[in-house]
Formats: structure tokens, C-alpha cells, sequence
């Protein structure tokens, strides 16, 4: 009995030559350097962002803390409750009991020129908490899309590490109330009009709020005298 024969195919496959390989690279990287190069000479009419970590952290403890992550929109917001007041919009939510964040809006010819902060006692804002600050110069508790952009809107303002203040209050603000502080920080916007022709305005922004009860020496030290059911004093 003769033996069977199998029969054994071979696939052949060609490869690519290598200059055809260094060819098809370099053209790739072409087109992707007109298109990054066309992206950065086009001016865009809004000047979009998001903001990393820029701030500190604070070592826990049993005193009240609450915060709150907003995004506003305009006049319009899901993440907080929402009243009208006047020609401007009011944002509201519970910290805890007897206080009350509040935010209001300021409006332009085109937007949102920027959004104030506030604290009162009540959800109506009839009782607002008292704060001590310059009136002289621009309040931390005012945030405003031109703090983002140059004094002739024409370019945006680099944002510097570290604490805002009345000169250059940036995207991390700390407030001090008479029994709490306050961190704003900013983490994402979108400003509309980025022009030297107009007022720049916020067509959104993102931002975090963190409220935290100060000690009692700290409430000492701002002249506060915290008695159980008093109102606090020193204002």
C-alpha cells in the first residue's frame, strides 16, 4: 500500500516596502500639522477653558463643611433653586440651618457679565450675613468674566497659582465670613464676545463652592462671641 501524499499550501503575504512605510508616516504628520497650524491662527469668538487643581487642602476636622458644584448657564442653572429678583436672576441652596448661598447675576448688553456671592439667613435673602471687606476695591465675592480675560479684552489673562485678590482675584477665591469661610473655585468657562469691541460675558461657567464653619477661636479672633441659641455677634 503505497503511502498518502498530504498536501501542504503556503499563504504568501507582501510587506509594505520601507520607504513606502516612512512615506505614508510622513504624510500623516503632515496634514496634522496644517490642521493644528490652521486651528491656532483661526480667532475664535469665545475663549473656552478648563481649570486644573490651583489651590490647597486643609486638614479635616468636625467642624460643618458643605459644598456645592454649580453650573450656571446664563440665567439658568440646575443645581440650584432659582427666583427672580428684579431684572437679574437669584440662585439659592441650604448650607445647613440659618444660612442660605446665594448668587446673583449681573447682566450686560450681550450676557452674564458675572455672578455675585453672597450668604443670608433666609431663602429669601431678606437677612444676609454680614462680611467685612474694602468697598474701595473689586470684591472676591463678585466673579466676573473679565477676570479672565486682558483689560482690552483682546487677549486671555494668564490665571497665576495661588490665592485671587482685589488686584487679580483669579479662579481660587477664599472669602472670610464672621463664622465661616468660603472657597470659590472656578473649573471650567466659556466666554462669549473674547473681542476688543465688546464686554466679555460668561455663556457658562462651572465652578466649586465649599463652606466651612470656623472654630471657635476663629470666630473669637473675628470678634464673634458664639453662645447656643444667640445670633452670632460682631458684624
Amino acid at each position: 500500500m503505497l503511502p498518502t501524499r498530504q498536501l501542504v499550501s503556503f499563504k504568501v503575504t507582501t510587506t509594505p516596502k520601507r520607504s513606502e512605510i516612512k512615506t505614508k508616516v510622513f504624510m500623516v504628520m503632515v496634514v496634522s500639522m496644517m490642521f493644528a497650524g490652521t486651528t491656532r491662527w483661526s480667532r475664535a469668538d469665545d475663549d473656552a477653558r478648563s481649570i486644573g487643581e490651583v489651590g490647597q487642602q486643609s486638614p479635616k476636622d468636625h467642624l460643618r463643611t458643605a459644598s456645592f458644584y454649580l453650573v450656571l448657564e446664563g440665567d439658568k442653572t440646575k443645581s440650584l433653586s432659582t427666583a427672580r429678583s428684579g431684572d437679574e436672576t437669584r440662585f439659592y441652596a441650604k448650607v445647613w440651618d440659618g444660612l442660605y448661598l446665594q448668587v446673583t447675576s449681573q447682566t450686560g448688553d450681550q450676557g452674564i457679565l458675572g455672578y455675585l456671592f453672597s450668604f443670608s439667613k433666609d431663602q429669601a435673602d431678606l437677612f444676609p450675613e454680614g462680611i467685612h471687606e474694602n468697598q474701595d476695591v473689586p470684591s472676591l465675592r463678585f466673579l466676573s468674566a473679565s477676570d479672565f480675560r486682558s483689560s482690552d479684552n483682546d487677549s486671555i489673562r494668564p490665571l497665576k497659582p495661588g490665592l485671587g485678590t482685589s488686584e487679580d482675584r483669579g479662579a481660587l477665591r477664599v472669602i472670610p465670613y464672621d463664622g465661616f469661610n468660603v472657597e470659590i473655585r472656578v473649573l471650567e468657562f466659556k466666554i462669549g464676545s473674547a473681542d476688543s469691541k465688546n464686554d466679555p460675558y460668561f455663556k457658562s461657567v462651572s465652578c466649586m463652592v465649599r463652606v466651612k464653619e470656623k472654630s471657635p477661636v476663629e470666630k473669637a479672633q473675628a470678634g464673634v462671641i458664639n453662645h447656643p441659641g444667640l445670633p452670632l455677634a460682631g458684624y
